[in-house]
């Protein structure tokens, strides 16, 4: 399987969705169904019922996972009144110790 390109605690832009232009950290990645989870963005109510364990029952908001094809790392935090700058990552070879490295695309940066 591949190496990933966002990872868990990476600052990533939703670029598409209820959530569009927010930005969040990444709390967990799911490769096989393509998906990510980040922190306070889409936020789901789940009821539980009352059981012979939980006798109260509880109402539990939680975020729900997120397809990675609609987020973007974030390459730039935009100020007061502009946009954030989302970019794609790629690899690259380091000449010097021949390890892979993530590279963000559009500020050509090493992460």
């Amino acid at each position: 399987m591949s190496q990933a390109k966002i990872r868990k605690n990476d600052m990533v832009l939703i670029i598409s969705g209820k959530d569009k232009g927010k930005f969040a950290a990444v709390l967990a990645t799911d490769y096989k169904k393509q998906t990510v989870i980040l922190k306070d963005v889409n936020m789901k109510v789940k009821h539980h019922k009352p059981s012979q364990q939980n006798t109260e029952g509880k109402i539990e908001k939680k975020e729900y996972p997120i397809h990675i094809s609609n987020v973007a790392f974030l390459a730039k935090k935009g100020a007061q009144g502009q946009k954030s700058i989302g970019t794609k990552i790629g690899w690259k070879v380091d000449a010097k110790t021949g390890k892979k490295q993530r590279v963000a695309k559009k500020i050509n940066k090493v992460i």
